[in-house]
């Protein structure tokens, strides 16, 4: 076979970046395809023993599993196809242990290999009524993690040749299972090799890594390290990677919103996007609720988190956002109050406020806005007290 051969020779000679072209999935390689119609007829072990002729056993092993998920995938037999991927990158593990970083390439597409296949077969095994067999996803993890495990065992290379320089990459492939699965427990069990700093690694994979990071810092509730793990991932994605940035302004913004109303700072950069901003990277969903709030506008914010409930949901920001009411009051609070400045500057009567809120439309009873008030000066949001003497 002219595949065998020329991937072949592409590994005696070290070619990485060739041989994980040629074992990508969405491959188009001409002598691949042939290689593929003449195995379509052919069992595994048939083809391995053909493989064998070619290279090296464990190499082999690893081209053939590889050769085989990209028939089947093209076959529509997804499962089967997620299994030979999974035997693929096992394979290529076994071989990886006396290889250096050189061959980092073609695990990287092994691994993304691995997890596009295994969600669409969970997806296709769901369609299909078969939900209880729809864990290949969750299998891709668990290999995911024996790789991350065996990328902090390098000892025999030195560091600029360590296989140690996938670890990163390899965590953020485990990220993407886990949240996905939103098994989050997995996320904090993941644990990088002492040989090297975070700081040490490809920008690529730390921006990856910081994203994840600041998404769980923010299912935590630590804001601060949240907005300073996104802002590094956004300030690093390059300007024409907009999806990308789109991703990280999805909570971004909610936490710098956060952030900026309870301790507003010098430092922190201007909390509410603007409206070109949001057209830039496509978010509609944002451009509402952001100019609610900074209007104070109660009933507008309320009908943007109802519009958008079900994407704010799935990105697991609704609860922050949620919780955003309160400094919406205190917005509105503010414009009332700049109203009624000039005669009563340190004093303001609380019917001002009712009549606030029930100007934008929102519905408030005296005792309702006391405590709204009461709650914001709690919290710091706003200075001043309550005097009913008075």
């Amino acid at each position: 076979s002219g595949f065998l051969k020329e991937i072949s020779a592409l590994i005696r000679n070290s070619n990485a970046a060739q041989v994980a072209s040629r074992l990508s999935l969405i491959s188009s390689d001409s002598p691949k395809r042939g290689f593929l119609d003449v195995l379509a007829a052919k069992s595994y072990q048939a083809g391995l023993a053909e493989c064998e002729r070619a290279m090296s056993d464990e190499w082999a092993e690893v081209v053939c599993h590889s050769v085989f998920a990209a028939l089947r995938k093209r076959n529509g037999q997804l499962a089967e196809a997620c299994t030979h991927q999974e035997s693929a990158v096992e394979a290529f593990l076994r071989v990886f242990k006396s290889l250096t970083r050189i061959f980092i390439p073609v695990l990287k597409v092994l691994l993304v290999d691995l997890r596009r296949l295994a969600a669409q077969a969970d997806r296709a095994l769901r369609q299909s009524g078969n939900a209880e067999d729809a864990n290949k996803l969750e299998g891709a993890g668990r290999v995911m993690r024996k790789c991350l495990a065996q990328e902090m065992k390098d000892e025999e290379n030195p560091q600029p040749l360590s296989r140690t320089w996938a670890a990163l990459y390899v965590a953020n492939q485990c990220n993407q299972v886990f949240f996905s699965l939103n098994t989050l427990k997995h996320v904090k069990s993941l644990v990088l090799p002492t040989q090297m700093a975070v700081e040490e690694y490809p920008v690529s994979d730390r921006i990856t890594w910081s994203f994840f990071q600041g998404r769980m810092a923010l299912l935590d509730g630590q804001f601060d390290k949240a907005e300073a793990e996104l802002s590094f991932a956004f300030n690093n994605t390059p300007p024409a990677h907009v999806s990308n940035r789109r991703r990280i302004l999805v909570y971004l913004i909610p936490i710098r919103l956060m952030l900026h109303q309870s301790r507003p700072a010098a430092t922190r950069r201007a909390a509410l996007p603007t409206e070109i901003m949001l057209t830039r990277y496509r978010l509609p969903q944002l451009s509402k609720l952001a100019t609610a709030f900074r209007e104070g506008n109660i009933v507008d914010f309320d009908a943007a988190l109802d519009e958008h409930q079900e994407f704010f949901v799935r990105k697991g920001v609704f609860m922050m956002l949620h919780k955003l009411k309160l400094c919406v009051y205190r917005n509105l609070f503010k414009r009332a109050h700049a109203v009624v400045r000039d005669t009563h500057p340190t004093q303001v009567k609380l019917d001002v406020f009712v009549c606030a809120v029930r100007a934008c439309g929102g519905e408030a009873d005296p005792e309702q806005v006391e405590c709204m008030l009461a709650n914001l000066i709690h919290q710091g949001l706003v200075k001043g007290y309550i005097a009913h003497k008075q």
